[in-house]
This record gives C-alpha cells, sequence and structure tokens, in this order.
C-alpha cells in the first residue's frame, strides 16, 4: 500500500508520516529526494542554465548548488519555483518510483508538499491531506525553523494557490488536534484497512 501525505508548509506532514512510520511503513521524503537530486549533473547544468553561477558554492573542495541562495530566489518568486520545479520533478518522481519498484513488499508513504502537481499521486493508493491553521503553521515556523513572522507569512501566502484539495482527499488530518488526538486518529485509520484486509483474504 502506498498512502501519499501533503499539505502545507508546517502543516503536521511529517508527524503523520513519523507515526505510519512507526506503523511499519517506509517513508519516503520528497524533500529527501530532492536534495539528492540536486546533485544529478543534468540537473545541474540545467539550474546552471536557468539560474545563473552565482547560486553555486565550493563544499569539501567540490561545485554544489548552495540551497540557501537557491531557496531565497526561488521561495519569492512563484515564476522562478515554476521554473526550478519544471527542471527537477521528472527527476524525483524517476528516483522514487525506483525506490518503491526496488522495494514491492514494503508498504510506504510518499510525503511532499507538490503531490498532486509532481505526478506523485499517480503512484499512491490513498491521498491524505493534513490540515493546519494559517496561525498554527506561523507559530511553528517561528519556533522550529527560526523564521521571523513575516518571513513565515511570505512562505504560507506563496502556497496560498497549492494543489492540495481537501475535497480530493480520502483523508484529512486534523494536526490542530493533540498529538495524541492526532495519532489516534491516524492509528484508528490503520486498524480499519488491517480488519478491511483479514476479511477479503
Amino acid at each position: 500500500m502506498i498512502i501519499g501525505v501533503t499539505g502545507g508548509i508546517a502543516s503536521g506532514k511529517s508527524e503523520v508520516c513519523r507515526i505510519l512510520g512507526h506503523n511499519g511503513f517506509t517513508i519516503i521524503d520528497a524533500d529527501i529526494v530532492a536534495h539528492d537530486v540536486l546533485e544529478n549533473p543534468e540537473v545541474i547544468k540545467k539550474i546552471s542554465e536557468a539560474f545563473g553561477n552565482e547560486i553555486f558554492c565550493f563544499y569539501d573542495n567540490k561545485l554544489c548548488i548552495d540551497r540557501k541562495k537557491l531557496g531565497n530566489i526561488v521561495f519569492s518568486d512563484k515564476k522562478q519555483m515554476e521554473i526550478l520545479e519544471g527542471i527537477t520533478h521528472t527527476q524525483i518522481v524517476k528516483q522514487i518510483e525506483e525506490i518503491i519498484i526496488n522495494n514491492k513488499e514494503d508498504n510506504f508513504v510518499i510525503e511532499a508538499i507538490k503531490l498532486v502537481s509532481s505526478g506523485l499521486l499517480e503512484l499512491c493508493d490513498e491521498l491524505w491531506v493534513v490540515h493546519a491553521e494559517p496561525e498554527q503553521q506561523i507559530q511553528r515556523l517561528i519556533k522550529y525553523r527560526n523564521m521571523s513572522y513575516e518571513e513565515a507569512l511570505a512562505r504560507i501566502r506563496l502556497q496560498e494557490e497549492h494543489d492540495w484539495d481537501e475535497k480530493q482527499a480520502d483523508r484529512i488530518i486534523y494536526s490542530t488536534e493533540p498529538i495524541e488526538t492526532m495519532r489516534k486518529q491516524v492509528t484508528d485509520i490503520l486498524k480499519k484497512y488491517y480488519n478491511s484486509y483479514q476479511e477479503e483474504s
């Protein structure tokens, strides 16, 4: 079984994935895969052509993309973000597909902000959207990512027209609830799946 987990920044996606991980799911974080993709020579070449050499730095005597510099560009300009995604999304999906193909017996959870528009949803049996109120997201970004209120608000506003649609979701997980309640919500869903599977078999 493959569950796709999506939602806004600091919505609680990672916590839901951790709960699924504790219940035997293998977690694939699209952000981590994206970091690997940024080391792909083909991707590096295309990013250099699109954004210039100013976003590069030397690390361990190797020329690398400075993710902070690149982030400063794309997180403040929607069009620049779309250019970056056009370069990286195909490679991200390809790498995630390979992980799944090479581990066919596993149950997976794919965590991604752009689960739908990237094409990753096509790999999933279910779509779970994690919901949090904007003010709660802002407070999490301030507390856990050391952002200012203005920076946090800008990140959230950049995602206002994002592609997660709660009407499209198979499940909505409310991270506005206490962690114990959210954990019970997820485990209860998994119990229903397990019982249904047992009845069918």
